[in-house]
């Protein structure tokens, strides 16, 4: 194979990844603007529909096995496809268990340490201010994320929530890691992240609402640690232990702050 051949077929498997992540951004644009459409609309067959379907006692089973689809699905079969590998997405590296990835766990083990302070510090004042301001309309944060954990293996599904966001993000990462390299390509994986939360409407709404953008700003600031963290370490492992450890630090945090979350309303 002459040169001009093998960089011509890596430059396509540099497309191809990037394809299917934008694919991947359409599909998640499109689902969260067709519910969110759906739910605005004031009646209508798919309303009804809708609204039967969220009382069913299993839409959660239903949602579950699509998120694993989006979230697990896509990444997996880009890597039985040779697009990306275990390596651009953190999962393996060849200096593992050597002296630089002990040393990478111990700073990487500081900064999640680090970010969690943060986040908790931020949430402590955020709470203040806002119950000062504005207690009225003061929506309650991560009110589900706090039920589901108090229910029987409910902290399964918050283990699964960040196992998939994890993979999502590192599968983003790895296609702009392939395109620029580590520095460049990880800061635009998370710029990549953003964005496609930006496309969901119903997050664009509560940012514009003091009282419903913390939990938005929360998951940004995560994602940015995370991506640092990253940077760093190159171990996906270990983003997703810190990032397990700070979402049940924060929910600890939040449940001391509010008491139990079967106790709680919530104002919108």
């Amino acid at each position: 194979m002459s040169t001009l051949e093998l960089a011509k077929a890596l430059f396509d498997y540099k497309v191809q990844l990037i394809a299917w992540v934008l694919f991947s951004i359409l599909i998640y644009a499109l689902s969260t603007n067709l519910l969110h459409f759906l739910r605005s609309v004031p009646s209508g067959r798919f309303v009804r529909l809708l609204k039967a379907f969220d009382s069913w006692p299993h839409s959660i089973w239903f949602f579950q096995a699509l998120r694993f689809l989006y979230y697990l699905c896509i990444p997996y079969v880009a890597l039985t496809r040779g697009l990306t590998n275990t390596t651009l997405m953190g999962m393996w590296q060849v200096h593992w268990f050597g002296e630089p990835w002990f040393q990478g766990l111990a700073l990487g083990t500081v900064l999640g340490l680090g970010l969690l302070v943060l986040l908790v510090w931020g949430w402590r004042q955020y709470l203040q201010a806002a119950a000062g301001i504005q207690q009225q309309v003061l929506r309650i944060p991560y009110l589900i994320e706090r039920r589901i954990l108090v229910t029987p293996w409910g902290w399964g599904l918050i283990v699964l929530d960040v196992l998939y966001l994890e993979m999502h993000w590192a599968f983003y990462r790895s296609a702009t890691i392939r395109m620029l390299g580590a520095y460049y390509g990880v800061f635009l994986g998370f710029l990549l992240i953003v964005a496609e939360w930006w496309l969901n409407p119903e997050i664009r709404r509560n940012l514009s609402m003091a009282h419903r953008g913390g939990e938005a700003v929360t998951n940004t600031a995560m994602a940015l640690g995370i991506a640092i963290i990253y940077y760093f370490t190159s171990n996906l492992w270990l983003c997703i232990a810190i990032h397990l450890t700070i979402q049940f630090g924060l929910l600890s945090f939040l449940t001391m702050i509010y008491g139990s979350p079967d106790h709680e309303g919530q104002s919108n």
